[in-house]
This record gives C-alpha cells, structure tokens and sequence, in this order.
C-alpha cells in the first residue's frame, strides 16, 4: 500500500503538469497564429509559465519523497 501511495503521489502532480505545460504550449500558438508579430512576447511568457508548471511537478516530486522516508 505504501508503494501505491508514492507511486501516485508523484505519478498525479506529473500527469497534471504535462497537461498544463501542453496546453500552456496549445495557447501560445493559437496566439502566436492570430498575431504573429508578438512571437517573442508570447515565447517568453509561454516558457516563464511552462516554468512554474514544472516547479510544481518537482514540488510533487519532493512530497513523494519526503513521505516515503517518513
């Protein structure tokens, strides 16, 4: 039981930031189509958001880990 819970305590905030990061991705170029011009802005707010998004994945990641030697 103790191994299903660290599998999923990483597995889920892994699953849910992949998805984030590939519908931050989604956005942009639906954006960066309707107004290409704007290509630069909208890269670096896309990977600053793609950023946060894998801080909280590595955040899960370190909660898995804490709760397992504990």
């Amino acid at each position: 039981m103790e191994s299903l819970a660290f599998s999923l305590a990483y597995a889920l905030p892994a699953a849910f930031a992949a998805l984030g990061a590939g519908l931050v991705g989604m956005g942009a170029m639906t954006a960066a189509g309707r107004n290409p011009e704007r290509i630069n802005e909208l890269r670096t707010l896309m990977i600053l958001a793609i950023s946060f998004i894998d801080a909280l994945a590595i955040i899960g990641f370190i909660v898995a880990i804490v709760g397992k030697v504990m």
